[in-house]
């Protein structure tokens, strides 16, 4: 994952895919993390999911530190939550949807990765889109037909905050 033994990856979205050790309960392997290459104290940090709100997992609670980094190259880096258009056709079970399509990413507890539509709502009060709380699950190979789509958020929003936050940090 990183070049050089001491360099460490990006802070961001990842999948375990091996328990921590000594933390085998709370971080099994086939979970997803936020994961922090700084802290306060200097060591990198990883937080388990607490809940997931309009479809985006939310990183609160204690962060654990890492102090041996074999297990922070063992994580797997996934693709941001957030919003894409498809460069082409996606196909899943139940249908597919055409090149162009605005969609939400978001992922499973065990970081399967989820298609949320735009949808305009079928009684139009405002000029806005929607994205359900049910969505698709994509193959992971299908991820690579996501460009990413630039969506302004008003000030002060929550509906959008970012993908990995705990603490306050934001890492978009």
């Amino acid at each position: 994952m990183a070049g050089k033994p001491t360099e460490l990856p990006p802070c961001g979205l990842y999948l375990t895919t091996r328990p921590l050790s000594g933390r085998e309960e709370e971080f099994p392997a086939g979970l997803i993390v936020s994961f922090h290459n700084h802290s306060d104290s200097g060591l990198p940090t990883v937080t388990k999911p607490d809940h997931n709100i309009l479809n985006r997992w939310h990183f609160h609670g204690p962060a654990v530190q890492l102090r041996g980094l074999s297990w922070v190259s063992s994580l797997e880096r996934l693709a941001d939550e957030g919003f894409y258009t498809l460069r082409k056709e996606i196909h899943f079970e139940g249908g597919s949807w055409p090149r162009g399509t605005l969609v939400q990413l978001g992922y499973t507890q065990a970081g399967e990765p989820i298609l949320f539509i735009a949808r305009v709502p079928a009684k139009l009060e405002r000029n806005e889109l929607v994205f359900s709380d049910r969505g698709a699950k994509i193959k992971r190979a299908d991820l690579r037909q996501l460009e990413p789509a630039s969506v302004f958020t008003e000030p002060g929003s929550t509906a959008a905050d970012g993908a990995v936050h705990d603490h306050g940090h934001q890492h978009g």
